[in-house]
């Protein structure tokens, strides 16, 4: 079923535990709140140091790419994509941006903690293809630039949604008559929208492709600012990145949200791991994803969970893997506590904001009834409890939506009424 809408948005439009989270202000104020107010979003600019970037040309560069990344990005000058095992598991989230007709960059994250560096991922695949794969990372910095205004006075995108069965959604964007919003780069630069959170000024902005050493001309109207910066936004946003997120050989594409996010394509040609992810969107049920999370201390506080603070103090790095475990509430028929994912990261300064893989049907059961509750009703398991324990503590586990998923339900056709 297709669903068309404007880019604005959709995600006052879906539950209220859907929404508290993702709207929330990223910002590195310790006083900030879990409010319905609009995030702040000012123009800002970071560098990404830890990606790395690859060319790949030659005449046969398009059609070889094709072959291989999970999203075709030529419609849209440029996008979110990935590259998959021939088990449909993510290997690599990239932006590919195609720079000439038979020359791609490719931004990546290939750290030593990388099973598959990129660079080594592809040539094997290339047999007789006419291209030259190269690491171009010596010339290229990458940059993530978000919050400024003038998009919208700029032409939109269009979301079209399709959804397929179990929780499966597909955001494909769209740009009416080919025409493209301007990145409004200096010569030398290359970018292009980042559309994971959707488009406008709370969403992830651009990313920009810089010559080495130099800074991007976008600071003339974006304050800089540092890699964590960049990381909040995104955390408060549901937006994984980085092999420690999105695991490499571990993590599926619909669990890594890269359906909602635009990031992966199920009608397009064959491309490595197509088949069990096309598997998956027709007859699979997608029953986890990777959702933004906050964390708050169990102590019984009488205080609404509503107003419990954006950040603590540092907790230090958040252990490999750290259990999410769900507790029914007292009258359930079963008192037997259960697995309900895993935190993948937290962020360093504000350290109870992360990014958890969490089963989707624990979080509606404990979230589904909003946030009117204080830190002493939910301590005692009123609606059931979401609990980390981290350096020997309790906390309790909030679980938001973020942008893309809960524009995803925003969007999803109720079911068709029951048959008399």
């Amino acid at each position: 079923m297709l669903v068309k809408s404007q880019a604005a948005a959709a995600a006052a439009a879906a539950p209220r535990w859907a929404r508290a989270l993702s709207a929330t202000a990223p910002t590195r104020d310790a006083s900030a709140t879990t409010s319905a107010a609009p995030p702040r979003a000012t123009p800002r600019a970071a560098p990404l140091p830890t990606r790395s970037v690859l060319e790949v040309s030659g005449p046969d560069a398009q059609k070889f790419l094709k072959g291989q990344m999970c999203k075709d990005v030529e419609s849209l000058g440029g996008g979110y994509s990935g590259f998959l095992n021939a088990s449909g598991r993510v290997l690599h989230t990239v932006f590919s941006i195609p720079t000439e007709p038979t020359k791609y960059l490719i931004a990546h994250d290939s750290g030593p903690d990388q099973p598959s560096p990129l660079d080594k991922l592809l040539p094997p695949f290339r047999l007789r293809s006419k291209v030259r794969i190269r690491d171009v990372s010596d010339a290229w910095d990458v940059w993530g630039a978000w919050g400024s205004q003038d998009v919208g006075d700029s032409p939109a995108p269009t979301a079209t949604w399709r959804f397929g069965s179990g929780g499966a959604a597909e955001r494909l964007w769209t740009w009416e008559d080919g025409e493209r919003a301007s990145l409004n780069l200096a010569d030398g630069e290359v970018g292009c929208w980042d559309l994971r959170a959707g488009w406008g000024q709370y969403g992830m902005g651009r990313k920009l492709f810089v010559p080495k050493g130099q800074k991007p001309s976008l600071l003339a109207h974006h304050d800089l600012v540092t890699p964590d910066d960049y990381d909040l936004y995104r955390m408060f946003l549901g937006v994984p990145e980085g092999s420690a997120e999105i695991v490499p050989g571990t993590a599926l594409p619909l669990e890594s949200c890269m359906d909602v996010q635009g990031g992966v394509d199920f009608r397009k040609g064959c491309y490595l791991g197509q088949e069990l992810t096309v598997r998956t969107y027709h007859t699979g049920a997608t029953r986890k994803r990777i959702l933004p999370i906050r964390l708050f201390p169990l102590d019984g506080s009488a205080s609404p969970l509503a107003a419990v603070p954006a950040s603590y103090p540092a907790m230090g790095p958040a252990p490999a893997a750290v259990d999410i475990t769900y507790t029914p509430p007292p009258t359930a028929a079963s008192k037997k506590s259960r697995s309900a994912g895993r935190i993948l990261a937290l962020h360093p300064m504000a350290s109870n904001v992360g990014l958890a893989l969490v089963r989707l049907e624990f979080a509606e059961r404990v979230w589904g009834h909003g946030l009117d509750l204080t830190v002493a009703d939910y301590a005692s398991g009123l609606h059931g409890t979401l609990t980390a324990e981290i350096d020997g503590k309790q906390w309790g586990v909030y679980v938001g939506h973020g942008e893309a998923y809960a524009s995803a339900l925003a969007h999803t056709p109720p079911p068709p009424p029951p048959e008399e």
